[in-house]
């Protein structure tokens, strides 16, 4: 029998950045929506990151789909789900783990039945020997080998009590400073027990997210969930740097695990920070969405009119049509129409909630979504660079 690497709360020194690291991010564990980004245009950035970090964990997998095929689709089909089969089935599990804990966010509880059924959703209609498990939602009942790794799992047998010893660490009433500490550990040691025949990685991602929101990780209020992040993002911009730390904590060591441990917190602050440029309307204004308006312009994907109505939008954040006349040398207003009829025909803008006849901008749909992606790239924010 292969010994469980021993499960137990870390004490990093005072003077460790990693204390001042779970301090500061202690201080955002319940991210209220704020800032002066109107909430349509942030959660509709979010929803890209979503579909982009979904993206991202198939890929730490082997998935070969990329971004920019991602967004034809996307654009190709706006009312169908063209996502591939592995990437849809993330998505229905981050869906299952927001809707389980809304229900009950006080009573939400880590356990077996949570962690095989997030395994079942996503591997259910793969291939097996490809994305797919045979026995999805069920822990292995083999001996397997970890690819890129000189880790040798525990024996099948074992499974069960090892995952059973981590569940009672988790739920263990230890004080709220230990939190983050645990979810790091928590993720390392369901990889080293690597309680599933395949999907391994996907699934303990989730199991992250699971925990992050239930120690307070979210936007806004206690219901609905509104997804602040998907741990992805901290794990696939360097899919070899993963590897090497989780191989680092796999010594057991205080100094290999506290090594593991910064690196997991060091990417959730990363993430914690994009949300926060992200809600300065200035700078979101000024580094992304002028420019994508501009370059969209420039590659001849909007005429000069075109151009002046949307940066006028992002000024007003709601636009009527008769905004943009003044701003048109005067023209008239049925040639104001027909700007305003293409603007929504192809999605550039969108009816504003609660207002008739009023505008805002259109990005997830339009032929915005790669320019915007492109300046999100250039600043940094996408968990899969230089792909679009």
């Amino acid at each position: 029998m292969i010994k469980p690497l021993p499960l137990r709360l870390l004490e990093p020194s005072f003077k460790d950045p990693l204390t001042d690291l779970i301090l500061e991010l202690d201080h955002q564990r319940i991210f209220v929506l704020g800032g002066s980004t109107p909430p349509t245009l942030f959660f509709q950035l979010k929803e890209l990151f979503h579909i982009l970090e979904t993206l991202g964990s198939a890929r730490i997998e082997g998935n070969r789909t990329t971004i920019a095929e991602l967004v034809e689709r996307k654009l190709d089909n706006p009312a169908e789900d063209e996502k591939p089969h592995e990437i849809r089935n993330i998505d229905t599990a981050l869906i299952f783990i927001e809707e389980t804990w809304s229900r009950d966010p006080e009573n939400f509880r880590i356990d077996h039945r949570l962690i095989r059924e997030l395994h079942r959703l996503t591997t259910s209609g793969l291939s097996v020997g490809a994305e797919g498990d045979a026995t999805p939602g069920c822990y292995r009942a083999g001996q397997v080998r970890i690819a890129r790794s000189a880790h040798q799992p525990p024996d099948a047998a074992d499974v069960f009590p090892f995952m059973d010893e981590l569940l009672n660490y988790l739920n263990n009433p230890d004080p709220p400073k230990y939190d983050l500490l645990k979810i790091a550990l928590a993720h390392h040691s369901f990889t080293w027990i690597h309680p599933f025949s395949n999907g391994n990685g996907r699934t303990v991602r989730l199991f992250t997210y699971a925990l992050l929101l239930k120690t307070g990780f979210r936007v806004g209020g206690p219901r609905p969930a509104t997804r602040l992040l998907n741990p992805t993002a901290i794990f696939c911009s360097d899919r070899d740097k993963y590897y090497d730390m989780l191989s680092r904590a796999d010594t057991g060591t205080d100094e290999g695990l506290l090594s593991w441990c910064s690196y997991v917190l060091s990417g959730l602050k990363v993430e914690l920070d994009k949300v926060a440029r992200l809600l300065d309307y200035d700078w979101l204004k000024k580094n992304i969405l002028v420019p994508a308006i501009v370059e969209l312009h420039r590659k001849n994907g909007l005429s000069s009119h075109e151009r002046t109505v949307l940066l006028l939008t992002l000024d007003k954040v709601v636009i009527r049509n008769q905004d943009i006349r003044p701003s048109l040398n005067s023209i008239s207003m049925v040639q104001a129409s027909r700007i305003l009829a293409e603007l929504r025909k192809r999605r550039l803008l969108v009816p504003a909630s609660g207002a008739e006849r009023s505008y805002e901008l259109g990005i997830s749909q339009s032929p915005l979504l790669r320019t915007v992606l492109r300046q999100l790239d250039r600043q940094g924010f996408l968990p899969l660079k230089g792909e679009i």
